[in-house]
């Protein structure tokens, strides 16, 4: 009997809300149900605090250095995973504090130097592992409407990088005066679905080259284009959940997105216009 392979997804936090976890991969077991022959392991923890470490010992194996954090509780080696991804929010609320006593610019380079060093180290799946970012949170998934996609240009959103209203409250109002598209699309399969081709729209606006001519994601190419469009010119960032990156990159946009459409794409025949929030 063949061994079976395994993925390793590092999430946030000791005790993180994992139903967008759990919904992705129920998304891969259900629409790519012949082809699963993974498994999936989660583990969470504090992201720059593993980067850290790595970085103390010399950027050793990730996995192992995980196996040190659990205290036990996660009992696998390297040679367990063929692939590891990390998904990580780029949410600067806890820089905001510093902000009162800081200089912005200051406070920018920060954030820009940090995320820059993380993406360094986090770029192949098969080493220490891929880092998805999600701006500013990956509750973006949740500030998601249909009709951002059905009228005639794609409408993309923007929302403050410090604002005096978290992103988390942010989308509980536009849920509450929206309602939860989960309940408005009955197929889940179609909710990632829907949000895959969003995502492949903002990839688009964003001018992510990798992503264009060759379906891959390009984190911190992603992230440089963030940065330099939004965060630091408006002080804000275009909506963008990290998941529908992961499963574009793992799959290929070809999968979810029809060849008539990525030709209007490639064309700039799709309208598109941004939405300031917040």
């Amino acid at each position: 009997m063949s061994k079976t392979k395994r993925i390793l997804f590092i999430t946030e936090g000791k005790k993180p809300d994992t139903k967008f976890v759990k919904s992705v991969c129920n998304f891969q077991s259900d629409f790519f149900s012949h082809k699963i022959d993974y498994e999936i392991v989660i583990f969470s923890t504090n992201i720059y605090f593993l980067y850290n470490k790595l970085k103390e010992n010399q950027y050793e194996q990730t996995v192992e250095h995980i196996c040190e954090l659990s205290d036990g509780e996660f009992e696998y080696t390297s040679e367990d995973f063929s692939l590891i991804y990390l998904f990580f929010d780029l949410d600067a609320q806890h820089y905001k504090e510093d902000k009162k006593d800081k200089d912005v610019e200051k406070i920018y380079n920060e954030i820009y130097n940090k995320i820059e060093e993380m993406l360094n180290l986090f770029d192949n799946a098969t080493e220490n592992g891929k880092l998805f970012l999600s701006y500013p949170m990956v509750e973006a998934n949740n500030y998601f409407h249909e009709r951002f996609i059905n009228c005639d240009s794609i409408n993309l959103i923007t929302y403050p990088v410090f604002s005096d209203v978290h992103f988390k409250d942010e989308c509980k109002i536009f849920i509450k005066e929206n309602g939860p598209f989960q309940i408005r699309m009955k197929d889940k399969n179609q909710i990632w679905l829907s949000l895959i081709l969003y995502t492949t729209y903002i990839l688009f606006y964003l001018k992510i080259n990798s992503f264009i001519q060759e379906g891959t994601i390009d984190s911190k190419d992603i992230f440089l284009k963030q940065y330099n469009d939004f965060i630091l010119p408006l002080e804000r960032v275009l909506l963008l959940s990290a998941f529908p990156q992961y499963l574009l990159d793992f799959y290929g946009v070809e999968r979810f997105i029809d060849n008539e459409r990525l030709q209007m794409l490639l064309k700039n025949e799709v309208a598109m216009e941004i939405t300031h929030v917040g």
